[in-house]
């Protein structure tokens, strides 16, 4: 977690109007203690000055991925997102909660995510979300079919009112994949029977055949909202 804070310091979702948002992942040896460490780091006169939303994940059968937990920053514009940066540097408090979180985990990625396009839904009212991480070679091609198909099963299955839209990481690391599909749901369960539905109507076969040339799956998460900060 140190490497992560130093990186967002080096740089120099969820509000609806959030443009920017940095995740944080890594593998959490001790849960209990990353979550009071956190809490105590956020109630520092850095954390509570962070001009955006903070909020702790738990990744649920991440495939191959090691983390199991995610922090997650987003933020409504660049000025935002500078100041969180820069404040952090500023804030000796923020720092050595830091260096004692480092004790508890292990960094396995870091990455500043930007929308491409979404619905329009706040995904604070959301609390589990199904990531679907891609590489995408033709990315105007495969918004196209993702703006069409998604409003269509979200309408046909009731999920129109839970957030879902198409994203990148435009900083950090990102050699696994290009582009994220996040789709918004109140709970785990509903999350997993909206997939369920999804993938067995023939829609689903008919948009997978349209962006076949131009995706490649790389991993599917189920991420559970631990809590905001």
């Amino acid at each position: 977690m140190k490497k992560l804070l130093v990186l967002a310091v080096m740089l120099g979702f969820s509000s609806v109007s959030a443009q920017y948002c940095a995740f944080y992942d890594f593998e959490a040896k001790n849960p209990e203690m990353v979550v009071s460490t956190l809490e105590g780091m956020m109630k520092t006169g850095w954390g509570e000055g962070i001009q955006g939303t903070k909020s702790l994940f738990m990744y649920q059968f991440n495939g191959t991925n090691r983390a199991t937990h995610s922090v997650q920053f987003c933020f409504p514009d660049e000025k935002a997102f500078s100041h969180f940066m820069s404040s952090f540097a500023q804030s000796v408090d923020a720092q050595l909660f830091g260096e004692k979180l480092g004790n508890f985990v292990s960094d396995v990625s870091q990455t500043l995510n930007t929308p491409v396009w979404y619905n329009g839904k706040d995904w604070a009212n959301d609390n589990a979300f199904m990531l679907y991480q891609m590489n995408v070679t033709d990315p105007s091609k495969y918004l196209k079919e993702f703006k069409t198909y998604s409003q269509f099963i979200a309408k046909k299955l009731g999920f129109d009112q839970n957030s879902f839209g198409l994203a990148y990481p435009i900083i950090g690391k990102t050699e696994e994949y290009t582009h994220f599909v996040w789709i918004g749901a109140p709970d785990a369960e509903a999350a997993l029977s909206r997939t369920k539905q999804m993938m067995s109507d023939p829609s689903f076969a008919e948009f997978a055949k349209k962006v076949s040339g131009v995706r490649t799956m790389v991993n599917t998460v189920l991420s559970i909202r631990v809590m905001d900060f």
